[in-house]
Protein backbone atom coordinates (compact mmCIF):
# COMPACT_ATOMS: atom_id res chain seq x y z
CA UNK A 1 0.00 0.00 0.00
CA UNK A 2 2.99 2.29 0.88
CA UNK A 3 4.19 1.65 -2.23
CA UNK A 4 1.64 2.09 -4.19
CA UNK A 5 0.72 5.26 -2.31
CA UNK A 6 4.26 6.70 -3.41
CA UNK A 7 3.99 5.46 -6.79
CA UNK A 8 0.86 7.53 -7.17
CA UNK A 9 2.23 10.44 -5.56
CA UNK A 10 5.67 10.24 -7.76
CA UNK A 11 3.03 10.18 -10.78
CA UNK A 12 1.21 13.43 -9.87
CA UNK A 13 4.84 15.33 -9.09
CA UNK A 14 5.10 14.40 -12.51
CA UNK A 15 2.29 15.42 -13.90
CA UNK A 16 2.45 18.48 -12.08
CA UNK A 17 5.84 19.50 -13.91
CA UNK A 18 4.32 18.63 -17.21
CA UNK A 19 1.74 20.84 -16.41
CA UNK A 20 3.68 23.60 -15.40
CA UNK A 21 6.28 23.25 -18.12
CA UNK A 22 3.26 23.66 -20.54
CA UNK A 23 2.15 26.67 -19.33
CA UNK A 24 6.05 27.68 -19.02
CA UNK A 25 6.01 27.10 -22.44
CA UNK A 26 2.84 29.10 -23.39
CA UNK A 27 3.98 32.07 -21.59
CA UNK A 28 7.32 32.27 -23.29
CA UNK A 29 5.48 31.81 -26.55
CA UNK A 30 3.19 34.84 -25.41
CA UNK A 31 6.18 36.89 -24.44
CA UNK A 32 8.12 35.95 -27.86
CA UNK A 33 5.05 37.19 -29.76
CA UNK A 34 5.04 40.59 -27.38
CA UNK A 35 8.32 40.90 -28.47
CA UNK A 36 8.16 40.26 -32.17
CA UNK A 37 5.11 43.03 -32.49
CA UNK A 38 7.50 45.70 -30.60
CA UNK A 39 9.99 45.15 -32.80
CA UNK A 40 7.67 45.31 -35.80
CA UNK A 41 6.41 48.91 -34.49
CA UNK A 42 10.53 49.92 -33.98
CA UNK A 43 11.39 49.00 -37.54
CA UNK A 44 8.35 51.32 -38.47
CA UNK A 45 9.88 54.00 -36.77
CA UNK A 46 12.92 53.78 -37.84
CA UNK A 47 12.24 52.89 -41.83
CA UNK A 48 13.55 54.89 -44.30
CA UNK A 49 10.40 55.02 -46.63
CA UNK A 50 9.15 58.12 -45.16
CA UNK A 51 6.63 59.34 -42.55
CA UNK A 52 3.59 59.65 -44.64
CA UNK A 53 3.73 56.03 -46.18
CA UNK A 54 3.95 54.16 -42.90
CA UNK A 55 0.55 56.70 -41.76
CA UNK A 56 -1.49 55.62 -44.60
CA UNK A 57 -1.07 51.97 -43.76
CA UNK A 58 -2.01 52.55 -40.14
CA UNK A 59 -5.14 54.42 -41.53
CA UNK A 60 -5.73 51.48 -43.88
CA UNK A 61 -5.63 48.94 -41.32
CA UNK A 62 -8.12 51.06 -38.90
CA UNK A 63 -10.17 51.29 -41.91
CA UNK A 64 -9.74 47.73 -42.58
CA UNK A 65 -10.82 46.02 -38.76
CA UNK A 66 -13.85 47.73 -38.04
CA UNK A 67 -15.88 44.85 -38.79
CA UNK A 68 -15.06 42.96 -34.86
CA UNK A 69 -12.62 40.49 -36.06
CA UNK A 70 -10.51 41.65 -33.48
CA UNK A 71 -13.37 40.57 -30.88
CA UNK A 72 -13.86 37.16 -32.53
CA UNK A 73 -10.06 37.17 -31.64
CA UNK A 74 -10.29 36.96 -28.19
CA UNK A 75 -12.18 33.44 -27.90
CA UNK A 76 -8.65 32.12 -28.85
CA UNK A 77 -5.19 31.56 -27.08
CA UNK A 78 -2.96 33.86 -26.62
CA UNK A 79 -0.49 32.71 -28.46
CA UNK A 80 -3.26 32.73 -31.51
CA UNK A 81 -3.48 36.02 -31.16
CA UNK A 82 0.25 37.16 -31.33
CA UNK A 83 0.36 35.06 -34.33
CA UNK A 84 -2.82 36.37 -35.97
CA UNK A 85 -1.83 39.89 -34.92
CA UNK A 86 1.88 39.70 -36.44
CA UNK A 87 0.48 37.94 -39.60
CA UNK A 88 -2.20 40.93 -39.82
CA UNK A 89 0.20 43.97 -39.40
CA UNK A 90 2.55 42.14 -42.19
CA UNK A 91 -0.17 42.06 -44.75
CA UNK A 92 -1.77 45.55 -44.22
CA UNK A 93 1.68 47.31 -43.97
CA UNK A 94 2.52 45.45 -47.35
CA UNK A 95 -0.80 46.72 -48.73
CA UNK A 96 -0.67 49.69 -47.62
CA UNK A 97 2.90 50.37 -49.28
CA UNK A 98 2.00 49.39 -52.35
CA UNK A 99 -0.80 52.36 -52.09
CA UNK A 100 1.77 55.14 -51.06
CA UNK A 101 3.87 53.97 -54.17
CA UNK A 102 1.36 54.04 -56.50
CA UNK A 103 0.32 57.72 -55.37
CA UNK A 104 3.79 58.74 -55.33
CA UNK A 105 4.82 57.94 -58.71
CA UNK A 106 1.72 59.26 -59.96
CA UNK A 107 1.94 63.08 -58.34
CA UNK A 108 5.30 63.64 -59.97
CA UNK A 109 3.70 62.53 -63.40
CA UNK A 110 1.05 64.36 -63.15
CA UNK A 111 2.74 67.73 -62.04
CA UNK A 112 5.92 67.34 -64.78
CA UNK A 113 2.58 66.89 -67.20
CA UNK A 114 1.28 69.85 -66.58
CA UNK A 115 3.89 72.06 -66.56
CA UNK A 116 5.23 71.01 -69.81
CA UNK A 117 1.62 71.46 -70.93
CA UNK A 118 1.91 75.31 -69.36
CA UNK A 119 5.61 75.85 -70.92
CA UNK A 120 4.05 74.56 -74.35
CA UNK A 121 1.16 77.01 -74.15
CA UNK A 122 3.35 79.77 -73.05
CA UNK A 123 5.92 78.93 -75.72
CA UNK A 124 2.67 78.68 -78.56
CA UNK A 125 1.10 81.91 -76.84
CA UNK A 126 4.75 84.69 -77.14
CA UNK A 127 5.72 83.74 -80.61
CA UNK A 128 5.87 86.40 -83.23
CA UNK A 129 3.38 84.65 -85.53
CA UNK A 130 0.66 87.39 -84.93
CA UNK A 131 2.99 90.61 -85.24
CA UNK A 132 2.26 92.55 -88.33
CA UNK A 133 4.87 92.30 -90.78
CA UNK A 134 5.15 95.90 -91.23
CA UNK A 135 5.23 96.90 -87.42
CA UNK A 136 8.37 99.71 -87.49
CA UNK A 137 8.28 99.84 -91.10
CA UNK A 138 7.54 102.86 -92.79
CA UNK A 139 3.95 101.96 -94.19
CA UNK A 140 2.82 103.26 -97.33
CA UNK A 141 -0.29 103.94 -99.48
CA UNK A 142 -0.34 104.76 -103.42
CA UNK A 143 -3.89 106.25 -104.37
CA UNK A 144 -4.13 107.39 -108.25
CA UNK A 145 -7.61 107.95 -107.94
CA UNK A 146 -8.04 111.34 -106.90
CA UNK A 147 -10.94 113.73 -106.59
CA UNK A 148 -11.77 116.24 -109.69
CA UNK A 149 -12.69 115.63 -113.25
CA UNK A 150 -8.95 116.17 -114.91
CA UNK A 151 -6.51 115.84 -112.59
CA UNK A 152 -3.81 115.88 -116.12
CA UNK A 153 -4.37 119.56 -117.08
CA UNK A 154 -2.65 122.41 -117.13
CA UNK A 155 -1.77 123.77 -113.50
CA UNK A 156 -1.02 122.16 -110.34
CA UNK A 157 -4.58 120.64 -108.57
CA UNK A 158 -5.12 120.95 -105.13
CA UNK A 159 -6.96 119.20 -102.96
CA UNK A 160 -8.57 120.29 -100.05
CA UNK A 161 -8.00 119.38 -96.22
CA UNK A 162 -11.08 117.84 -96.39
CA UNK A 163 -10.88 115.65 -99.80
CA UNK A 164 -7.33 114.61 -98.73
CA UNK A 165 -8.56 113.29 -95.32
CA UNK A 166 -11.70 110.89 -96.96
CA UNK A 167 -8.64 110.31 -99.71
CA UNK A 168 -6.79 109.08 -96.52
CA UNK A 169 -9.79 107.58 -94.50
CA UNK A 170 -11.74 105.66 -97.17
CA UNK A 171 -9.99 102.54 -97.93
CA UNK A 172 -9.72 102.01 -94.15
CA UNK A 173 -13.46 102.81 -94.05
CA UNK A 174 -12.68 104.87 -91.34
CA UNK A 175 -11.77 108.45 -89.96
CA UNK A 176 -8.89 110.83 -91.14
CA UNK A 177 -8.00 114.61 -90.46
CA UNK A 178 -5.87 117.01 -92.50
CA UNK A 179 -4.10 120.38 -91.48
CA UNK A 180 -4.04 122.19 -94.70
CA UNK A 181 -4.94 121.57 -98.19
CA UNK A 182 -2.07 119.83 -100.50
CA UNK A 183 -1.13 121.23 -104.36
CA UNK A 184 -0.51 118.60 -106.01
CA UNK A 185 3.15 119.67 -106.93
CA UNK A 186 6.68 118.51 -107.02
CA UNK A 187 7.70 118.49 -103.09
CA UNK A 188 4.53 119.31 -102.00
CA UNK A 189 3.13 117.85 -98.75
CA UNK A 190 0.37 117.62 -96.02
CA UNK A 191 0.23 116.59 -92.19
CA UNK A 192 -2.92 114.16 -91.45
CA UNK A 193 -3.99 112.06 -88.99
CA UNK A 194 -5.33 109.14 -89.71
CA UNK A 195 -5.89 104.78 -89.18
CA UNK A 196 -2.80 102.78 -88.42
CA UNK A 197 -4.03 99.60 -89.92
CA UNK A 198 -6.99 97.89 -91.56
CA UNK A 199 -7.99 96.85 -87.76
CA UNK A 200 -7.52 100.37 -86.44
CA UNK A 201 -9.84 103.06 -88.03
CA UNK A 202 -9.72 105.33 -85.24
CA UNK A 203 -7.37 108.41 -86.49
CA UNK A 204 -4.04 107.88 -84.79
CA UNK A 205 -1.85 107.46 -86.97
CA UNK A 206 0.17 110.41 -88.36
CA UNK A 207 0.17 110.42 -92.12
CA UNK A 208 2.03 112.45 -94.44
CA UNK A 209 0.58 113.26 -97.44
CA UNK A 210 2.78 114.21 -100.76
CA UNK A 211 2.13 115.09 -104.35
CA UNK A 212 3.54 111.86 -106.54
CA UNK A 213 2.90 111.07 -110.19
CA UNK A 214 2.28 107.82 -112.00
CA UNK A 215 2.22 107.05 -115.78
CA UNK A 216 -0.76 107.82 -117.81
CA UNK A 217 -2.51 104.82 -119.09
CA UNK A 218 0.84 102.68 -119.37
CA UNK A 219 2.79 105.49 -121.07
CA UNK A 220 6.12 106.54 -120.02
CA UNK A 221 7.91 109.76 -120.12
CA UNK A 222 4.65 111.79 -120.97
CA UNK A 223 4.84 113.85 -117.74
CA UNK A 224 2.29 111.46 -116.20
CA UNK A 225 -0.78 111.94 -114.23
CA UNK A 226 -0.70 113.41 -110.35
CA UNK A 227 -1.31 110.84 -107.42
CA UNK A 228 -0.61 110.95 -103.79
CA UNK A 229 1.80 109.07 -101.89
CA UNK A 230 0.18 108.41 -98.45
CA UNK A 231 3.72 107.26 -95.81
CA UNK A 232 3.68 106.80 -91.95
CA UNK A 233 5.79 109.41 -90.06
CA UNK A 234 7.22 112.93 -91.29
CA UNK A 235 7.28 111.98 -95.35
CA UNK A 236 10.22 110.33 -97.24
CA UNK A 237 13.20 111.97 -96.76
CA UNK A 238 17.18 110.92 -97.88
CA UNK A 239 17.60 108.96 -100.49
CA UNK A 240 14.08 107.85 -100.44
CA UNK A 241 12.74 111.52 -101.74
CA UNK A 242 13.92 110.74 -105.42
CA UNK A 243 10.07 108.56 -105.56
CA UNK A 244 9.28 112.07 -106.06
CA UNK A 245 10.87 114.25 -108.16
CA UNK A 246 9.08 115.47 -111.59
CA UNK A 247 10.65 112.99 -113.68
CA UNK A 248 9.96 109.97 -111.34
CA UNK A 249 6.51 107.89 -111.97
CA UNK A 250 5.31 105.56 -109.77
CA UNK A 251 3.73 101.56 -109.91
CA UNK A 252 3.47 99.02 -107.51
CA UNK A 253 2.51 95.67 -107.10
CA UNK A 254 2.12 93.30 -104.02
CA UNK A 255 3.41 90.08 -103.96
CA UNK A 256 2.43 88.38 -100.15
CA UNK A 257 2.14 89.33 -96.89
CA UNK A 258 5.20 87.82 -95.95
CA UNK A 259 6.75 89.38 -99.07
CA UNK A 260 10.11 91.18 -97.75
CA UNK A 261 10.31 89.52 -94.36
CA UNK A 262 13.87 88.33 -95.47
CA UNK A 263 16.38 90.54 -97.47
CA UNK A 264 15.78 90.12 -101.10
CA UNK A 265 19.41 89.40 -103.29
CA UNK A 266 20.45 91.23 -106.24
CA UNK A 267 18.93 88.45 -108.09
CA UNK A 268 15.55 88.06 -106.51
CA UNK A 269 15.31 91.84 -106.30
CA UNK A 270 15.67 92.05 -110.57
CA UNK A 271 13.17 88.90 -111.01
CA UNK A 272 10.51 90.59 -109.17
CA UNK A 273 10.96 94.35 -110.46
CA UNK A 274 10.26 92.74 -113.93
CA UNK A 275 7.68 91.04 -112.46
CA UNK A 276 6.06 94.19 -111.30
CA UNK A 277 6.85 96.44 -114.23
CA UNK A 278 5.09 93.28 -116.78
CA UNK A 279 1.96 92.50 -114.58
CA UNK A 280 -1.55 93.55 -115.21
CA UNK A 281 -2.11 93.80 -111.69
CA UNK A 282 0.06 96.74 -111.21
CA UNK A 283 -0.98 99.77 -109.81
CA UNK A 284 -0.58 101.70 -112.85
CA UNK A 285 0.46 98.96 -115.32
CA UNK A 286 3.46 99.90 -117.59
CA UNK A 287 3.47 96.37 -119.52
CA UNK A 288 3.17 98.23 -122.81
CA UNK A 289 6.49 99.27 -122.51
CA UNK A 290 7.82 95.40 -123.44
CA UNK A 291 10.14 95.03 -120.80
CA UNK A 292 12.64 92.66 -121.34
CA UNK A 293 15.03 92.99 -118.61
CA UNK A 294 15.60 94.21 -114.91
CA UNK A 295 19.96 94.80 -113.09
CA UNK A 296 20.23 95.73 -109.98
CA UNK A 297 23.75 96.35 -107.96
CA UNK A 298 22.79 95.48 -104.56
CA UNK A 299 19.73 93.31 -102.81
CA UNK A 300 16.75 95.39 -101.07
CA UNK A 301 16.06 95.53 -97.04
CA UNK A 302 12.34 96.03 -95.71
CA UNK A 303 13.80 97.09 -92.28
CA UNK A 304 14.73 100.97 -93.83
CA UNK A 305 12.47 102.88 -96.47
CA UNK A 306 15.58 103.22 -99.14
CA UNK A 307 15.23 102.51 -102.33
CA UNK A 308 17.96 100.32 -104.49
CA UNK A 309 18.91 101.50 -107.69
CA UNK A 310 18.35 99.14 -110.73
CA UNK A 311 17.70 99.48 -114.58
CA UNK A 312 15.54 98.39 -116.90
CA UNK A 313 15.69 97.71 -120.54
CA UNK A 314 13.06 97.17 -123.18
CA UNK A 315 13.12 95.06 -125.87
CA UNK A 316 13.84 98.05 -128.55
CA UNK A 317 16.88 98.57 -125.95
CA UNK A 318 15.31 101.49 -124.28
CA UNK A 319 16.93 101.99 -120.42
CA UNK A 320 15.36 103.88 -117.83
CA UNK A 321 16.35 104.02 -114.78
CA UNK A 322 14.69 102.58 -111.75
CA UNK A 323 15.19 103.27 -107.73
CA UNK A 324 12.39 99.99 -106.40
CA UNK A 325 11.82 100.42 -102.55
CA UNK A 326 9.89 97.93 -100.47
CA UNK A 327 6.22 97.94 -100.88
CA UNK A 328 4.94 98.36 -97.04
CA UNK A 329 1.53 98.95 -98.34
CA UNK A 330 -1.43 99.34 -95.34
CA UNK A 331 -3.69 98.43 -98.12
CA UNK A 332 -2.40 95.76 -99.93
CA UNK A 333 0.11 92.84 -99.70
CA UNK A 334 3.75 93.57 -99.30
CA UNK A 335 5.83 94.08 -102.13
CA UNK A 336 7.37 96.52 -103.94
CA UNK A 337 7.47 100.55 -105.32
CA UNK A 338 8.56 101.47 -108.04
CA UNK A 339 9.83 104.94 -109.34
CA UNK A 340 10.69 105.00 -113.22
CA UNK A 341 12.71 107.91 -114.19
CA UNK A 342 12.80 109.33 -117.63
CA UNK A 343 14.82 107.97 -120.01
CA UNK A 344 16.76 110.78 -120.68
CA UNK A 345 17.34 111.51 -116.98
CA UNK A 346 19.83 108.37 -116.23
Amino acid sequence: MAANSTARRARARTGTRTALAVLAGAALLSVSACGGSADDDGSADDGGGGGDAQEQPMEASDGGNGDGSDEDSEDTTEADDAGSSGSTGSSDGGSAQDDGVGAGAGDPADADGSGQEGEEGTGDGSGSEGDDAADGRTQIMLVTDLPGDDQTGDGWPVLSPDELATTLAEPFDGTATCEEELELAPGRSATCTGPASMDMTEPEQEWTAQAARVPVTGELGEGGAVAVLFTTGDGLTGPADVLLDEGTELTGLGFGSMFGSEDLSAQELEESTLQTLTSENAYVPVAEADWESVTCEDGLSFEAFEPSPCTGETADGETYPLHVAPGTYVDNDQGLLVGIARSDAG
